[in-house]
Parts: structure tokens; sequence; C-alpha cells
């Protein structure tokens, strides 16, 4: 298999979903990540168990769908950081190790002496990301955050929902997952600058800019207008009319606009011919403004299934696709096929299937995932290949450093 960061080593001192994730693409990518967690707890994600969203009679109740999502195929070590043995059992790693990467608040690592200057004097190859939830500068560089203080303060939660609603958020944790997938490239960015110049270096990346990097689109027409967008609805701040969701007899379908090449077939499709040619419905007014045409299908749309309807409309090149649920998600042989859902023996749920990587490499898929690490599985493993003698591991446990 093509692994272009094989043999590159990765310290993680990271909990939930921003760090775990970054560090978990770069494992599907090769990199070897040792995950270090507090002796006593390990990382919070693996407590927050399947009961605790679906009741006790859901099926693996008892397991967390949390930890494993993000920390598939790696290694875990405990280790106490107040002690001074324990930051030392770290700074030994770093050593020999490529990358550092954590989401523990800005200055928590640098007061524990682990910090990128810190690391640098033993190893100056080394790189050192900072995940974090608002940014490495700023009067907010040390607030608290979570995934859905990132959506509202970046403005993504005032453009979503219906007009008259409360402004909502994404149906899914997407500032702390995409904001793991900036902190990857930024890592990737530094790994290749290391390749030219031998030096290692700092990288940050938060949720909060991943945020609004995201929405360059909307923002900037703000930036360029002055106006402020009206809330999504079903479509988009910009786009309405022919793009979103319509309900069908059996569930929905998605259509993302019909173009003049396309719309005479359409209109033949949905039975409304005699709106090819009308002023209210051309190009430019029913992708932006399209009030009418959207009324329309809605009465239209109902009268046959999804599946009718794709058939139809696939049939004749137009985009639209089903509003899948997520049974249908990991049951999908798309998804499948390319490795973005695969299949995992869990050591007490079994086979089930767990979401996979976004890129391939010259075509090679993986189709089934490692599990996720038991809390200190592989301590000793890493002492003695960081050079500890037994003894020396027995005395770390009896102190209570590992």
């Amino acid at each position: 298999m093509s692994k272009p960061l094989k043999g590159i080593k990765i310290i993680e001192i990271a909990q939930e979903i921003q760090g775990p994730l970054a560090t978990l693409f770069l494992a599907d990518l090769g990199a070897e990540v040792t995950k270090v967690e507090n002796r006593q707890n390990g990382d919070v994600s693996r407590y927050l168990l399947a009961r605790l969203i679906g009741g006790s009679r859901v099926r693996n109740a008892n397991v967390s769908h949390y930890f494993y999502a993000m920390n598939r195929g790696k290694r875990s070590i405990t280790a106490d950081l107040k002690s001074s043995e324990g930051v030392e059992i770290v700074r030994r790693m770093a050593k020999t190790y490529d990358v550092l990467l954590t989401n523990y608040r800005p200055g928590v690592l640098e007061r524990l002496g682990l910090g990128f200057e810190d690391l640098s004097l033993i190893n100056p190859r080394i790189i050192f990301g900072q995940a974090s939830s608002w940014g490495p500068q700023g009067p907010w560089r040390a607030r608290p955050s979570r995934d859905t203080l990132a959506q509202a303060a970046s403005g993504l939660m005032s453009k979503s929902g219906m007009p008259t609603d409360n402004p909502l958020p994404a149906g899914a944790l997407i500032a702390d997952q995409a904001g793991a997938f900036t902190m990857a490239g930024g890592v990737l960015a530094a790994l290749f600058a290391r390749e030219r110049t031998g030096q290692g270096q700092r990288v940050d990346a938060s949720i909060y800019g991943t945020m609004i990097a995201a929405q360059s689109f909307e923002l900037n027409y703000t930036g360029l207008t002055g106006d402020e967008p009206k809330r999504a609805g079903r479509g988009h701040p910009f786009l309405q009319g022919l793009i979103g969701s319509f309900r069908t007899s059996d569930s929905y379908i998605c259509l993302i606009g019909v173009d003049d090449k396309r719309w005479p077939r359409f209109c033949e499709i949905m039975g409304i011919r005699h709106l090819q040619d009308d002023p209210e419905c051309d190009n430019v007014t029913r992708h932006f403004h399209g009030t009418k045409i959207a009324s329309i299908l809605d009465e239209i749309f109902p009268s046959k299934t999804t599946a009718e309807w794709l058939e139809l409309l696939n049939g004749a090149d137009i985009l639209a696709t089903d509003v899948a649920d997520y049974r249908q998600v990991l049951g999908s042989e798309q998804a499948k096929t390319n490795g973005y859902v695969m299949a995992m023996e869990h050591p007490v749920a079994g086979r089930i299937s767990v979401t996979g990587c976004p890129v391939t490499l010259n075509g090679e898929v993986t189709h089934d995932a490692i599990p996720a690490p038991e809390l200190g599985q592989h301590t000793e493993e890493v002492l003695l290949e960081l050079g500890y003698s037994w003894e020396q591991i027995a005395a770390l446990r009896e102190n209570h450093v590992i």
C-alpha cells in the first residue's frame, strides 16, 4: 500500500476530536501515532458510551463510538504529566519522534516544559502542532470553547435554519472535525518544509479560523457589499429555488440547480413544460430567487418515490441525489468501495462499520480498520523502545507515573 508518511512518528497529547482526528488522518496516510493519556482516566472520549445517546437497550450500549471514531490504529501509553518522570518520558520520545500534536489549551504544554521551544532544544527537526479553539493570538486566545461556539462565533450558525427558527448549528460537529483536517494539513506542510530546510516549526490551527475560512464564498460577499445575507432556509443564503431538499412520497430528494441546457428536459420530466419560457423561471431567478419554482415542485415531488425521481433525473444528467440517513451511508456501496466506510473487528462489539479516510493514493483503498487501543496498551512497548529497562518501568508503575 502507498503510505507516504510511513516512518513518521507522532506524539499525540490530545483528547476528544480536533487533535485525535488530525492524527488519525495522518495515521491513515502511514504515520505511527502514539497517544499519551492520563494514567487514571485517559481520553475523556473513552467514556462517552453509546447508551448515553441511545439508552441502555441500544446495541453495544457500553462501547464508546466516540473514542474508536478518533483513535483506531494508534498506540496508547499512560503517563502522569504532572510528574517530572512523566514529562521525561515525552522528552525522550521527542528526541526521535517527528511531530508532537496537542489540542490542550495553548500554554498548557509550555508550562510543563513540553512546548515547541523546549522540544526544539532536544530535536531541532520536531514539528509542534497546536490545535486550538480561537487561534494563537488575540484576546480570545485562552478562552475555552467547543465546536458549536465556533459555529456561532464564526457566523455559520446565523445562516443556518429556516428564517423563523432560532439560529441552528449543523447536524454534526463540523468545526472540531474540519479543524482537525486543517491541523493535519498544516503538519503536512511543515513536514514538507522540513525536507527542504532540516528544521521543524510550530503549526497552529483553530476551529474558529477553520470555520471562517470554510465560509469564504459567503463572508467575502459581505466584505465586498456590506450586505448581510439571509438565513439559508432549506437551500443556501444566496441560492434559493432549485437548490436543496424536497419531500417525495417516501423520503426526500436534493437538487443543486438545473442549467439552461438541462432545463427543457427537466420541465418535461416534472410535467411543467408551461414554465419552460416563464420569465420567473429563467436561469438567474430559478436559482437565486426561485420562490415560485420551489413552491410548484413542492406539490409535484410527492407524487413519486425518491428512487423513481432519481431514475428519471439522473437519466437526464440532472444533479440530484437522495437525502441519505446514517444507516444508508454506512451501507452505501459507493462509500465502501472507496474506503470511506470500512469494517472493523471491535474486541467487544464484533464486526462493525466505521468511517474511513477520504484520501486514496494510487487507487489503493483500505477496507479494514485497526481497532483503537486500550488505555495504556502499549506503555511497556514504547518505554522499552525509548531505552527504559524493565526495572525502571516497574519503578514508574510503582510510583504511579504510568
